[in-house]
Parts: C-alpha cells; sequence; structure tokens
C-alpha cells in the first residue's frame, strides 16, 4: 500500500471521505472537508489536502498541507495552484520537530490531525 492509499485509509476510519488530486510538480494529495477547531476560521468548512516530499508513511510525515480558497492566509504560501474553480494554497510545514520522537504506533494520521494540522491553523 502506498502512502496515499494508507492515509486515506487512516483517514476513513477518522470518519472522514477522502479523493486524490494531484498538484503540479508536488503529486498526490489526500484531500479532506475539514472544519478547523482552533483559530480565526473556526466553524467554517474547508478543503484541506494532505502531501508528501518523501516516500516512506508513517515513518516519514506528510509535508504539505493544501487549503482551498483560503483568504489571507497567516503563514507564508509555498506556492498556489488553480484546480477547477478552486485557488488552492500549498504549505510547506513538516512537523518533523515532534514526529521524530513518536513511538510507531502514534505516527498516523489521528496524531498528524490532532497535533500538527491543529496547530498549523491556530497559527493562521
Amino acid at each position: 500500500m502506498n502512502a496515499l492509499e494508507q492515509v486515506s485509509e487512516e483517514l476513513r476510519e477518522l470518519g472522514y471521505e477522502p479523493t486524490v488530486l494531484d498538484f503540479d510538480g508536488l503529486g498526490g494529495f489526500v484531500v479532506i472537508d475539514y472544519d478547523p477547531p482552533i483559530g480565526r476560521y473556526r466553524g467554517r468548512t474547508f478543503r484541506v489536502g494532505i502531501g508528501f516530499q518523501e516516500t516512506g508513511y508513517p515513518e516519514y510525515p506528510p509535508h504539505f498541507i493544501a487549503v482551498a480558497n483560503l483568504e489571507t492566509p497567516g503563514l507564508p504560501v509555498h506556492t498556489a495552484q488553480l484546480h477547477g474553480n478552486d485557488t488552492w494554497s500549498l504549505f510547506s510545514v513538516p512537523p518533523s520537530d515532534f514526529w521524530d520522537r513518536l513511538q510507531a504506533p502514534d505516527k498516523n494520521m489521528k496524531t498528524f490531525l490532532f497535533r500538527h494540522v491543529t496547530r498549523f491553523w491556530s497559527q493562521m
């Protein structure tokens, strides 16, 4: 099973309905509808993509977070791309500051979402 399939499966187990979207030059991203639990965008739903710079998930975590139609982001945008009617802001935000210290069973999408993606939205 490749990283996109494994991440999709883990997200399904958490109650999400993931799809995959390809971004030029960065490959596939697993996309879900996500409600930020914190920050100024709390209470809104965004399409959020999770992408990789390296293979080898879960040992190597997702590197990129992409958000569709995000106005005035609070972090620097790595790149922006259009897909259909959506403008995607892609952020390079690897969680290596804590991921490398996790035990293998904790390297999963539940940890990634609740620890890293929540932190991401708190900075938005």
